[in-house]
């Protein structure tokens, strides 16, 4: 597992460097999924329509010690005049569960499928909500939806 973190880090790291990539907001979000959650991220500029928004979300739940996710989804803004902005995203994900009581503990990956809505309060602040879909390979009853709502500082 520490092997596939390295390799993700090395990917994002190179593709920063190479494609010029500039940061264009930071964020904080509320996260429901089965229980509730607190995530941050980072929104990088691809391209004028692209960004690339890695983020973790932690998940806090009676039956497990430790709940988070790791995403890195693609977004297409598709501007909808009047402060709106849509995009509809996918990306990979690494999700993570560990178990009170137990040592049992699982650590898969899989994809995100969703879209988001942005409304720009001013030139800095953006609120925002999406709704995302985590498909899982090979983890059986932890595919999941799941709802964040938040806000983000552009630069």
């Amino acid at each position: 597992m520490k092997k596939f973190f390295l390799a993700a880090c090395m990917c994002v790291l190179t593709t920063a460097a190479f494609a010029q990539v500039h940061i264009k907001s930071v964020e904080s979000k509320l996260s429901l999924r089965h229980d509730f959650g607190l995530g941050a991220g980072a929104t990088f500029g691809l391209s004028p329509e692209v960004d690339i928004a890695p983020s973790l979300n932690v998940f806090f739940s009676d039956a497990a010690s430790c709940c988070f996710t790791i995403d890195a989804d693609f977004h297409y803004d598709i501007d909808l005049g009047n402060e709106f902005h849509l995009y509809p995203m996918a990306g990979p994900a690494l999700f993570h569960i560990g178990l009170k009581n137990s040592q049992d503990h699982a650590t898969k990956v899989g994809i995100n499928l969703g879209c988001g809505l942005d409304y720009d309060l001013d030139y800095h602040w953006t609120v925002f909500g999406e709704l995302k879909y985590q498909f899982l390979f090979e983890a059986d009853g932890y595919d999941d939806t799941y709802v964040s709502l938040g806000v983000k500082y552009r630069f």
